[in-house]
This record gives structure tokens, sequence and C-alpha cells, in this order.
């Protein structure tokens, strides 16, 4: 027994324990035990369970508490009491179809008979929670508080029954609005979007949101398609209007010139990039051949002729510094080109290249040149060079070959001593499996032992190896004076100038004038005609030319070149050779005129629009050029 402190004590610690059962009755709205479950779906065979004697309500309400024994028998009987009550009263429910006033007076009942039975649980809760308490019995006091919850959940739901019923609502409604609230569902009369597929304006208005978004891309990504391929087309147009270095005329029979593949070459100057150095030969002391591939291990990037070149920009020191070089690979090998380098005194490119290594990476533009031979329009032709001048015919002689021309070909080639000869081993190997091949070396100096023809190329020598050579087309390059010489040689042996082309090969030498007199050598070029109140006393001793495109002018005193008065203001012309033969400085003459010592790579057509070569042209007077 306890004492009356204890009991005192007990009550006043029980308020607080009342608090959180109040607390608790949210939390009951929504728990379940398995018995609600349960009595959510009963059996379909499970018969009414009776009310439990009204002994059993007054035994719950009994706080005396005797044994431990007692008291669990007397919560196991509360338990299943309520349990029996709660099974009896939604189910019923559900069975109602309609509420009659019979149906209505029984519901009315059961609900009542509910919200008892909850209040005397709760009583009943009470008191054990206070004996519980008293005692500082967690396990009971746990018990108490969850038969408080369940009779808090039978009186609530009595009540929300009633006021259901007295609101007209049918019964079945009534059972499954409890349902849904215990499994904590929305309710049935939740509204629901309206529209097509149930979606609600918000859904509208972002994916018509998306699908905006997603066709202004596609709208701009098809502007930019169009204006990239417009751009495209206008650039092929403009390089068709005025192509960079004019090919020479053909005829209206000549097709067009085309590679081994079909493909047609690359522009003038078209490509501009890095070639990978692949591999080095050395072909003799002073001579290497380097193989450039792509970086990236690909076809080359552009298609050449046999015979064109190309040009290297190198920066020895700290100015970038241009040098050409005839491609000795032909066309037909799209996987390299191979030129040929020989080491001049004092050549800062070539002393460069030769200091280069397998591996490295040079700057190359290309290609370019109109010193081509492809077999149109010839059943035969002479290839006539000396030194390294032997680089473009090497090329013309692969390509033939490599395409099993059927013309003949004559190949001459002069060297100072045995040691100097380039390619020998190919030559030799090329005489011996093609036929038409006509293989004449001439070395000025050479061993015993040498098989070939001893001396320099003469009238004689050409006219024993080249029958008939008044009628067949010759290709000449090679250092200045040996070309000076064979052009006499030649008119010797009365060769129509027509049928020869030539192409100086440049070292560290500059070419000298043409002893011939050659009448476009001699020639002064003309943008306009003379002002016809010019004063010849009143022209200035400095001229000053004027550069269009960039907006620059610079002094032109009488001995310096157009290309060299750019270079003082920065105005950026292409340029290789600086001797007027490789073309690459062409502008045109916008007004004034100017001389030019050496025109050899000026076409009929360049001097049509006053095309002039920058490197060469000189004047006395102020002139403007389209650069």
């Amino acid at each position: 027994m306890l004492s009356r402190g204890s009991r005192n004590s007990g009550s006043v610690t029980w308020l607080p324990m009342l608090a959180a059962i109040c607390a608790l009755v949210p939390v009951a709205l929504v728990a379940q035990t398995p018995s609600e479950h349960d009595s959510h779906h009963p059996a379909a065979d499970a018969p009414p369970v009776a009310s439990p004697p009204s002994s059993q309500s007054s035994a719950l309400s009994d706080p005396q508490v005797t044994s431990g024994s007692d008291e669990a028998e007397t919560e196991s009987e509360s338990m299943g009491m309520s349990s029996s009550r709660r099974m009896e009263f939604y189910p019923e429910l559900m069975r109602l179809n309609e509420l009659t006033p019979e149906s209505r007076r029984e519901a009315e009942q059961l609900a009542r008979e509910r919200m008892r039975t909850g209040l005397e649980l709760m009583s009943s809760s009470f008191g054990r929670l206070e004996q519980a308490n008293a005692l500082e019995d967690l396990a009971r006091m746990s018990d108490a508080l969850s038969q408080a919850r369940q009779g808090m959940e039978q009186l609530q739901s009595g009540t929300a029954a009633l006021q259901a019923l007295a609101a007209g609502k049918a019964p079945q409604e009534i059972a499954l609005g409890w349902f849904r609230k215990s499994m904590n569902l929305p309710s049935a009369d939740v509204a629901r979007p309206h529209g097509f597929f149930g979606l609600s304006a918000f859904h509208y208005f972002s994916m018509l949101l998306l699908a905006a978004v997603a066709a202004t891309m596609i709208w701009t990504s098809s502007q930019r398609a169009r204006r990239s391929r417009a751009l495209v087309a206008r650039l092929v147009d403009e390089g068709r209007q005025a192509p960079l270095a004019p090919e020479p005329a053909k005829s209206a029979t000549q097709p067009a010139a085309v590679s081994a593949t079909g493909e047609s070459p690359s522009k003038a100057n078209s490509w501009s990039g890095l070639l990978r150095v692949a591999r080095i030969f050395e072909e003799s002391p002073n001579v290497r051949t380097l193989r450039l591939v792509n970086a990236d291990g690909s076809e080359l990037p552009f298609r050449h002729l046999p015979g064109q070149f190309v040009t290297f920009t190198v920066r020895p020191i700290d100015q970038p510094v241009k040098r050409s070089y005839t491609i000795a690979s032909p066309p037909t090998r799209r996987d390299y080109l191979e030129v040929t380098v020989k080491r001049e005194e004092r050549g800062t490119v070539s002393s460069f290249l030769h200091g280069v290594h397998e591996g490295d990476t040079l700057q190359v533009i290309g290609p370019s040149g109109n010193f081509t031979f492809m077999g149109e329009g010839a059943n035969s032709i002479v290839l006539i060079s000396g030194g390294v001048g032997v680089t473009p015919m090497m090329s013309v002689l692969r390509y033939l070959t490599d395409r099993s021309w059927s013309g003949d070909i004559y190949f001459v080639y002069g060297c100072r001593s045995d040691r100097d000869v380039i390619y020998r081993q190919e030559l030799e190997y090329l005489q011996l499996r093609y036929p038409n091949l006509k293989l004449v070396i001439v070395a000025d100096e050479a061993s015993a032992e040498w098989p070939h023809a001893r001396g320099r190329i003469t009238a004689d020598l050409l006219a024993a190896a080249i029958p008939h050579i008044q009628t067949r087309r010759i290709h000449l390059c090679g250092p200045p004076a040996m070309m000076t010489a064979l052009r006499a040689t030649l008119v010797e042996l009365n060769v129509p100038p027509e049928q020869v082309r030539t192409e100086v090969f440049i070292g560290r030498e500059r070419p000298k004038p043409d002893p011939s007199g050659d009448a476009h050598r001699a020639e002064a070029v003309a943008a306009s005609p003379p002002l016809a109140n010019a004063d010849t006393a009143a022209v200035p001793s400095v001229a000053v030319v004027s550069f269009a495109r960039s907006r620059q002018t610079a002094l032109l005193p009488p001995g310096k070149t157009v290309l060299e008065a750019s270079e003082d203001v920065g105005v950026n012309i292409d340029y290789s050779c600086r001797v007027g033969v490789c073309g690459l400085c062409k502008v045109k003459l916008l007004s004034g005129n100017v001389t030019m010592e050496v025109q050899d790579s000026l076409d009929a057509n360049d001097k049509k629009n006053n095309v002039i070569l920058a490197c060469q042209a000189k004047s006395t007077g102020d002139l403007a050029v389209d650069a």
C-alpha cells in the first residue's frame, strides 16, 4: 500500500501526464493499431461481436489494483472490448446500402456506443496512469497511454459518425471518409485539374514555354547554317573570280589539270599550316631531302601539281624569314611531300633546314608555281636541269612514271662533279625499269669509274641525245649562269622560244639580266598615263608609295623596292625568293608607274591587269598598290 504522501506526490506529477495525453490526440487521428486495421477489412464470414457486459466496463473504471496479474487481465479485457466494438461499427456501415430510419437509428446507436466505450477506456487509462506514475513504472505508463489513445480514437470516430449522420451523408460515404482519414489519404472531394489529360494551366504554360525555347534554338541553328553556306559560296566565287596565282592559259581543247586521284589541285597559297618532318635523307655532303607529313597522320591537306613549290617560314633569330623550295615528290603520293635543300654558304633558311631533326614541325604555305607538266598536250618531254634545279624535274619524272605515261621522257642532268649528283640511284633504277626514259647525266669532274657523260651540257650533246629536239617541249631549270648558256644553246639548235619553259633556281645568287635583251625585262609598267600638265622638274627625288588596303604610306627612294618599303611600315606582302621568279609578291598597281628588272613569274594576263612584283618594282614617282 502507498502512503498518503506518496499519493499526493503522484497526483502532483499526474497533471503533466494529462497534458501529454492531450498532446497525443492529433497523433491518434493517424496512428492505427492492428485491430483498427482489421476492423476496416473484416472477414466475410466473421460474425458480429456482441457488446461486452456492463460489468466489464465497471471493472475498467475501478482504480483498485490488487496484483499484477489481475491488472493485466483487466487490461486485456478492456482491450478486447475496444477491439470488439471497433470491428462492429464501420463494417456495419459499409453493409448499409441506403439510410432508412431503422438503419439510421442503428448507426446512431453504434456511434453512441463507440463514444461511451471510448470514454470508459480514457477514464480507466487515467486511473492506471496515476497508479503507474506513483510507482514510477514506465511500462505500465506506456500501456496506460496506449489505452488512452484507443479511447480517444473511439470517442472521436463516434462523434464524427454522428455529425455525418446529422448532415445526411450515406453510411458507406461515412465509412470511406473515416477510412481515408485514418490512412492519411486525400479526401474524395479534392478538386482535380481540368483540361486535356487532366493537366492544369501551369502544365500547359510550362510545355508552351519549353516548345518556344526549342523552336528558337532550331531556328537559330538553321540561320547559322544558312549564313555559313552563304559565306562559303561567296568565298568560292571570289576565289574563282580572282585567283591568287593565275595558271597559264590553256587551249580550248586542253583539259583542266587534275591530279592522279582525279581531283583539281589546290589554289596557289591556299593552305598554311604545320607539317612534321618524318624522314631525312642525306643525298650528298651538302644536300638533304626532308620528307614532310601531316601532323595528324592523315593525307596531305592540299593537292599540288608536279613542278610546284611550297614556302617555308622560319625564325632563325627574331624576324621571320621565308624561302621557297620545289616539291620533289609527285602528287600521286598523297601521304607525304619531299623537298630537297642544298646548304648554301651564309644561307639563312637552308642552314636552318639542315639543322632540323625528325619529329620537328615546319610552317608551310602553298602550293604555288606554274612550272608544271602532267603529260597533257604533248607526246614527249625534255627535262634539262642543273644542280638542285633537278627537284621540279624529279617531281615530273616521278609523276609520269607512277602513271605509266607512254610518251618519251628525255632527262638531261648536269652537275659539277659526280659527288654532287642527286637521286643518282633512283634515276638509274627508273632508266632500267621504263624503256621510254632516256637518261643523260653529265659531270664536269668525275672519277675514273664514272659511267655517264663528262663535261657540260652542250649543243652537240643535246643533238645526239634528243632526236628532233626542235619539235619537242622543253623544261629548263638551274642556276642563272647555266640558264643563260642553255638558252643560247637552244637558239643555236633552232628550238622555237615558245616551246621552252624556264624556271630559275635561286640559291644565294641574284639573276642577272638576260643578255639576249628580252623586251619584257626592260619595259616599264604603268597603271595610269602621266598627267598632261605634269612638270617634270617638280618630281620629288624621293617618291611615296601608298598601300591602299592597309592605309599606310612609305618613302620610296630610287633604289628601294615596293616590298622593302612595305616592310618599313609593317605592311604584310607575301614573298619568298625576292628575285622575281616565285611570284608570291604579286600586287596590283593602282596608280603610278614602275620598272622591274625581272618579270619571270608574270604572264600576259598579269601584265594586262597591271599586276607587278613587289620585290622588283621600283619608281621615281608616287604610286599606289593594292596591299
